[in-house]
Order: structure tokens, then C-alpha cells, then sequence
């Protein structure tokens, strides 16, 4: 299972679904996330201007998960899939496409609530909470 940055953020802030749904897969085990993940966790560590208790937060959620490298075979799949997508009027934020081409690639499922964005990646499995 790949954690998006929307179960990431929920589940920081103590969101009741993704709380209980982090239970569940530390039972299943086998998780891990992007390494754009950590880029836009971190991103928010920037923008809100409160960086150390942010940054508390998001290391705290992330040091126990393992950080898949967004390399250039991930770089390649998600820049296929993200001009596919563009040249079919159907454009996805480059992050949940790089997000996307790591779980394609790992064979693994998208634990996400932005369902919207990751449904028009073909091919790609999810799961939400």
C-alpha cells in the first residue's frame, strides 16, 4: 500500500477514519510511501510558517514508513502518464502522478480520499478510508 498525502495529513491530525485505517495496516504491514509524498509533507512545513511543530508532526508520521525513490524509471512512467493524460484533457497534479506511477510500479494500491484526481490514472489500484 503507497500512503498518499491526503491520509498522511488526516491522519496527523487525528482524523477518525485514517487513525483507525493506520491501525489496520500496521497489522497488515507492507506500506510504504513516495518520496513526493515527503516532498509535499514537507512543502506544507514551509507554507504554514509554524515549520518546528510541522515539522515534529510530519517526521513523526513519515520515520517509520518506508520512503520509495521517485527515480528515473518512476520519472519516466509518471511523465508517460501525465502527458497521456494532458493530451487527453484529462490533467492530474504532477505529484499525484508521480505518486501514482510509484504504486503502478510497485504493483501497489493508492490509500487515498482524493479519489478524483487518482481514478483517471489507468490501471491504478485504490483504496480510501
Amino acid at each position: 500500500m503507497i500512503l498518499d498525502t491526503s491520509f498522511l495529513h488526516d491522519l496527523m491530525y487525528g482524523d477518525e477514519d485514517a487513525v483507525s485505517k493506520a491501525e489496520e495496516l500496521d497489522e497488515r504491514g507492507d506500506v510504504a510511501l513516495s518520496s513526493m509524498t515527503v516532498y509535499e509533507l514537507y512543502y506544507g512545513v514551509g507554507y504554514t510558517g509554524k515549520s518546528e511543530t510541522e515539522r515534529r508532526k510530519v517526521d513523526s508520521v513519515i520515520s517509520s514508513r518506508r520512503i520509495l525513490p521517485a527515480d528515473t524509471t518512476v520519472m519516466k512512467k509518471a511523465g508517460t502518464i501525465d502527458g497521456e493524460l494532458s493530451r487527453e484533457g484529462e490533467k492530474v497534479g504532477q505529484a499525484d502522478v508521480v505518486i501514482g506511477a510509484t504504486a503502478l510500479l510497485q504493483d501497489k494500491p493508492v490509500l487515498t480520499r482524493n479519489l478524483d484526481d487518482f481514478e483517471r490514472i489507468p490501471g491504478l489500484d485504490l483504496e480510501s478510508y
